[in-house]
């Protein structure tokens, strides 16, 4: 999957721009629960690895793709900010020590994947972060309007239903399913969620997602 967002970035650059509101929201629930070292997982070019790092949470910020970290890494050290760390990642086999983190912030990021690489993902995610320490996550549901759209590579996995994400696989899940990836976690929320946005030709678009904020 680095092949796919590595070619991403290098040709369309910082395909993600504005910042959503549900890292607004993790951000306060860090700061509420007084996390301070924060995994940004799946930073993509860099846009909340920079809104966390300027509300002064410690940040490491990584991803699969090279191209996608050195563009975090120049866009945090243009903002003259010194409060991030950087490295290339894969979600689903982090090189990274246990019981470490405070918080995991990876938004438009954990669905990529087929469920078995998904369930061990959570996983990863569980075993980096300390007890206490909240992983703060989102998924689309079977009621996105391109649930079914494109090649089926797996099953609820598909690759192409999304523009500008060719090759790149979207998993579309449930709460019931949810709920049960994510039972490891002693305390788990999960609230429903529309994104709604503008790409860079101001086409809107529109995605039914679920929010998942889980407590180790």
């Amino acid at each position: 999957m680095d092949g796919s967002w590595e070619r991403i970035y290098t040709k369309q650059g910082r395909v993600q721009l504005d910042v959503l509101d549900t890292v607004i929201q993790a951000a306060d629930i860090f700061r509420k629960n007084g996390l301070k070292n924060i995994l940004d997982l799946g930073c993509g070019t860099g846009r909340h690895a920079l809104l966390l790092a300027d509300r002064g949470f410690i940040v490491h910020a990584c991803d699969i793709s090279e191209t996608g970290v050195k563009m975090t890494q120049e866009l945090i050290e243009k903002s003259g900010l010194s409060n991030v760390s950087y490295s290339i990642q894969d979600m689903y086999n982090l090189s990274l020590d246990s019981d470490t983190l405070d918080g995991i912030l990876c938004v438009w990021v954990q669905g990529h994947g087929v469920r078995e690489e998904i369930a061990k993902g959570i996983q990863e995610a569980y075993r980096v972060l300390r007890e206490g320490g909240i992983f703060f996550t989102d998924f689309v549901t079977k009621d996105d309007i391109t649930y079914g759209i494109g090649d089926e590579i797996a099953p609820d996995t598909y690759a192409g239903g999304r523009p500008g994400e060719d090759g790149i696989p979207h998993y579309y899940t449930s709460v019931e399913e949810l709920k049960e990836l994510f039972e490891i976690f002693t305390e788990v929320t999960i609230e429903d969620k529309i994104y709604r946005f503008n790409d860079k030709c101001g086409t809107t678009h529109e995605i039914i997602a679920v929010v998942v904020i889980a407590k180790k």
